[in-house]
């Protein structure tokens, strides 16, 4: 089963990081990955643990839909996902820590488990999976940095 772990530091506060991946995640999600079309929340109220959601994707000229839910919730410290009925279960998950007064260390996880037919495809996915994992982390970090800090500090005060 494919899968990827890398850690990544941030010029934000882990509280920071966590309000653009985590608390505004539905919101945000679509600009750091480029497939994601839309997030279309399917529990009431803020995002939080146990929360489910139609994530709406598009690629190679196919439009999808696929529910995730929130398995892990903790302000500042952690969010992760599962999609559980997709034909790939997939569940990634980030973990915040403090680096310094305002630095953060980001650690993503991600497992993929091909079901059925798919399992063949497996050793592909595994060799995609970093390349892509990567390429929407660096994504996701540029929306993160590209906000002011509660430091003040911003690419264009810097």
């Amino acid at each position: 089963m494919p899968t990827y772990e890398a850690t990544y530091r941030l010029d934000r506060t882990p509280a920071e990081v966590f309000d653009v991946i985590g608390t505004h995640c539905y919101e945000n999600h679509p600009r750091w990955e480029r497939e994601v079309v839309e997030i279309r929340p399917l529990t009431p109220g803020p995002i939080g643990l146990g929360s489910r959601a139609i994530m709406i994707r598009e690629e190679f000229g196919r439009r999808s839909e696929t529910e995730y839910e929130v398995t892990a919730f903790e302000s500042a410290r952690r969010i992760a996902f599962r999609h559980p009925q997709a034909s790939i279960l997939f569940e990634l998950g980030f973990d915040l820590r403090a680096a310094g007064a305002s630095a953060t260390d980001l650690t993503v996880h991600v497992r993929m488990e091909p079901k059925g037919a798919l399992r063949l495809l497996s050793p592909l996915f595994a060799l995609q999976l970093p390349r892509r994992s990567d390429r929407i982390t660096r994504s996701m970090i540029e929306l993160v940095e590209a906000r002011p800090s509660a430091s003040g500090t911003s690419p264009e005060s810097a």
